[in-house]
């Protein structure tokens, strides 16, 4: 299997793992009176605990060929970027006369980093993203996984 497919795979099992955790939150409890429940909570968990160890051994499998073909330094580079990019957003710096609050007058500002230096900043580490990103997606297309089958959730 592709990793490609695998990470398809996780999120529609993600999905499906939500969706029993709503039906068995659903069926906890009924009132005294009923003689049944809506569904059978043993059954759903046993299903939940499947989908989960599926997860894992889909992540695990994914994570084994990210390492083992040294692709995880570019998953981190990438991480680091997104997360330099959003801190270099919160940047405002101020330059020129600006008018603050509660302040009578103008107060003038200089800055040792412009917004175009911070918007070419911006850009530069985008361009670093979209490449990774097109690597890991053509990496990601062409590359197989072994399911590896790591996990020991509940079941056992």
């Amino acid at each position: 299997m592709k990793i490609v497919r695998a990470m398809k795979q996780i999120a529609r099992l993600k999905g499906e793992v939500q969706q029993l955790k709503h039906r068995i939150e659903s069926c906890l409890s009924t009132v005294v009176e009923n003689e049944e429940f809506n569904e059978n909570m043993p059954n759903l968990t046993d299903e939940l605990d499947k989908k989960i160890t599926k997860i894992v051994n889909l992540k695990a499998g994914v994570m084994h060929a990210n390492v083992k073909h040294n692709m995880f330094e570019k998953i981190l580079n990438l991480g680091e970027l997104k997360s330099y990019i959003e801190y270099l957003k919160e940047l405002q710096p101020k330059s020129g006369f600006v008018v603050e609050p509660y302040e009578k007058e103008k107060i003038e500002y200089k800055s040792q980093f412009t917004i175009a230096e911070k918007n070419e900043k911006i850009k530069e580490c985008q361009r670093l993203i979209n490449d990774l990103t097109d690597d890991l997606d053509e990496f990601n297309a062409k590359t197989d996984i072994l399911e590896l089958d790591v996990a020991v959730w509940l079941t056992s």
